[in-house]
């Protein structure tokens, strides 16, 4: 098997692939796809929360 040096990092403290944060931790969500979520508003009727686990599901 051969690396490509221009594609290899090494020694790093985190970083992101395929859309995943990689930490020393393991695997985490990565913030910047989450923040459409943390800013949405709470449903505050039953239909509400009906359609968005419609959207989640």
């Amino acid at each position: 098997m051969r690396l490509n040096p221009a594609k290899c990092s090494f020694g790093m403290q985190a970083g992101k692939f395929l859309g995943f944060l990689l930490t020393h931790r393991g695997i985490e969500a990565n913030p910047e796809k989450c923040q459409v979520i943390i800013d949405m508003r709470s449903p505050t009727s039953v239909k509400e929360v009906q359609q968005l686990t419609g959207r989640i599901a």
